[in-house]
């Protein structure tokens, strides 16, 4: 049998291992996943994608994969979710208030550990995307106000310029105590998490408990939220569809995500 180089896989979702209609091939994901699974490779699906979403698209997989959800703020096992990052719900409404003062432009979808939260009044073709990545969602009347004071938020979401993402991180967290952090895909939204999450931190954990060195992971992404992910792995590919500062990053380019990119490179290990 073939040696492979690598004990685990990590890929992102997103314009890397979905194409462009947000599906991916689910028979030819079978038979790499049989093969990897044969040589006791683990396959980690590490996405900004938030958990009830990530079921879905891997709906007959769940027991043999791992996930990050809501880009490290939840680690999934066996489709149990084994570590959360929260941010407090005192934090979390400060942060959609100055968001709204001084970013009005910017339509915010609060992604709770129960349920997603946005605006009656956001756009319609905002709230229909949103849909998409959060069947779970709720539309209310007044965000932050309508968010139960229980709720768990693992991320905010804003559509707005992806440039704005070091202004809102440095600003807010000058006069908050807990503080966030702020990436973006390359698109135009932003994702904010609490201090310190991010895919790598999520990798590394499960790189720990499956007892496999980050120079034995292969790591396959296209936007600015995989960076610490692709510097952490030992083989890292940007996808050719990428944002060209991830594809400087990385060591190796992959196919793009409308070719089945992430497959072609794992069935050519795997022959």
């Amino acid at each position: 049998m073939k040696n492979i180089p690598f004990k685990a896989v990590a890929a992102d979702m997103d314009g890397t291992f979905d194409n462009d209609d947000l599906t991916f091939d689910h028979s030819r994901f079978e038979k790499v996943l049989t093969k990897l699974r044969q040589r006791h490779i683990h396959f980690i699906v590490s996405s900004g994608r938030p958990l009830v979403r990530l079921r879905r698209d891997f709906a007959g997989f769940l027991d043999r994969i791992d996930m990050i959800a809501d880009n490290g703020s939840l680690l999934i096992q066996d489709d149990s979710i084994i570590s959360n990052h929260v941010l407090t719900y005192k934090t979390a409404v400060a942060l959609i208030n100055f968001i709204q003062d001084n970013y009005p432009e910017a339509h915010i979808v609060a992604s709770g550990m129960d349920h997603a939260y946005l605006s009656k009044n956001a756009p319609t073709d905002f709230k229909r995307l949103m849909h998409f990545y959060y069947p779970n969602e709720i539309q209310v009347d007044n965000l932050p106000e309508d968010i139960p004071s229980n709720e768990r938020v693992t991320k905010l979401t804003l559509n707005c310029s992806a440039e704005l993402a070091t202004k809102i991180e440095s600003r807010f967290n000058k006069f908050n105590g807990e503080r966030i952090h702020c990436t973006t895909s390359g698109f135009d939204d932003i994702d904010i998490v609490p201090y310190g999450v991010n895919k790598a931190q999520g990798l590394k954990y499960f790189l720990r408990y499956f007892n496999v060195k980050p120079s034995e992971l292969i790591a396959f992404g296209d936007g600015l939220n995989d960076k610490e992910m692709l510097e952490l792995a030992g083989y890292s590919y940007a996808m050719a569809n990428g944002d060209e500062r991830i594809k400087k990053l990385a060591k190796y380019q992959a196919p793009s995500n409308n070719d089945s990119g992430v497959l072609q490179v794992l069935e050519k290990y795997l022959q």
